[in-house]
């Protein structure tokens, strides 16, 4: 059976190729199939590049399916980031296992996630959380009082979404065993993205080529770009207009119609809005959200109705088959265009994704016409 691999790929290094290889030399491996993040990531910041050029480097890279995760679960909260990837991988029926990277490879994480079930951990993060801590601070915290160690583990990212993978296959019950992998290499998407003349020798050819290809014709996101249509409105709205936003909740739209007008740009705005409930993440995932008109009625009552589809990025000769027999398990329509969503849940997810996409291309430096999403 097919093998399942989530990733952002932001850009593709080699540490990404050497997971897929991992992966693809594990015993009865029949294939991969990737899940990669639509165009804004699970921190809430723009992609590097967008989806079909990293689906693009995933192909070459040694994935054999790329299967695009939706805006409303890519650009969320760990916990929920997991219920969109097992969420596609459980109900497309024929994945085996899901293989992820971990900084933290000897750590016991079934057992933590076995004891974040418990009633010990529930009380503990209510408790914290009513004394003014963010969830992820009342999490860590939590579950270092139920699992000593856990709360040093809990502070390295990949290590947190192992866990969420983890909670989210044994909250379904999807049969899929759980790989984790010790995460290696020394540089980090991040470093690249930060520098990526200096740290381009860490990329393989093809996903340096498509990065210096994508630069050459403006197709690279600037994050910033973003800052003039958060100003304008926040000019024309008032705390009750943003209260309607999903995740705009518990003040924090106070906290955006104070700092804005004295914010020098967005990075300046976002530090001036962090605080002890309201991390980095949260914040940004936020303005995106009010940049979609994401409400939060909407957005609650289609999430609780899970992954409404499978939208396919790309494939190649191996991943057709993999499709093939993929279809006849799924329990979900696998698709190739957003048009081709099924169901009112179906179709909201689409229409989000779009407008997910198109301003997404407001945050690149070329002149085009709004491209295909």
């Amino acid at each position: 059976m097919p093998i399942g691999i989530i990733a952002e790929l932001n850009p593709f290094h080699s540490g990404h190729e050497s997971l897929l290889r991992f992966a693809n030399n594990l015993p009865d491996s029949d294939g991969i199939i990737l899940i990669l993040s639509s165009d804004f990531t699970q921190r809430g910041s723009p992609s590097l590049t967008d989806k079909f050029t990293r689906a693009y480097t995933a192909l070459m890279g040694g994935a054999d399916v790329v299967i695009e995760l939706p805006f409303m679960y890519a650009c969320s909260s760990g916990e929920n980031f997991a219920e969109g990837v097992c969420g596609i991988l459980g109900r497309l029926g024929c994945v085996s296992r899901l293989v992820f990277g971990m900084e933290d490879f000897t750590f016991n994480v079934h057992g933590l996630a076995e004891a974040m079930t418990g009633k010990a951990f529930g009380e503990a993060l209510r408790h914290e959380m009513s004394m003014g801590a963010s969830y992820a601070k009342a999490c860590s915290i939590s579950a270092e009082r139920v699992f000593p160690g856990s709360g040093k583990f809990l502070a390295r990212p990949n290590n947190t979404l192992a866990l969420s993978y983890i909670m989210s296959i044994k909250r379904n019950g999807y049969n899929i065993e759980a790989v984790p992998v010790k995460r290696e290499g020394s540089v980090s998407s991040r470093m690249i993205r930060e520098n990526p003349e200096k740290y381009s020798d860490f990329m393989p050819d093809y996903s340096r080529e498509a990065l210096m290809k994508s630069l050459s014709e403006g197709k690279i996101s600037a994050e910033e770009k973003l800052w003039p249509l958060l100003q304008g409105l926040f000019l024309r709205s008032k705390a009750e207009d943003l209260r309607k936003i999903y995740g705009i909740d518990e003040g924090i739209e106070g906290l955006f119609l104070k700092h804005w007008r004295n914010a020098e740009g967005l990075d300046d705005f976002i530090g001036r809005c962090v605080c002890a409930r309201y991390t980095r993440a949260h914040i940004r995932r936020c303005l995106i959200y009010m940049l979609t008109g994401l409400e939060r009625d909407e957005a609650v009552r289609a999430l609780k109705g899970g992954v409404p589809y499978a939208r396919v990025l790309g494939f190649n000769e191996r991943g057709r088959k993999i499709l093939r027999d993929c279809r006849k398990t799924s329990g979900i329509p696998v698709i190739t265009s957003l048009k081709y969503a099924e169901g009112a849940d179906g179709k909201f997810f689409a229409r989000t994704e779009q407008k997910a996409s198109q301003l997404y291309e407001l945050t690149l430096n070329h002149n085009d016409i709004l491209c295909k999403v």
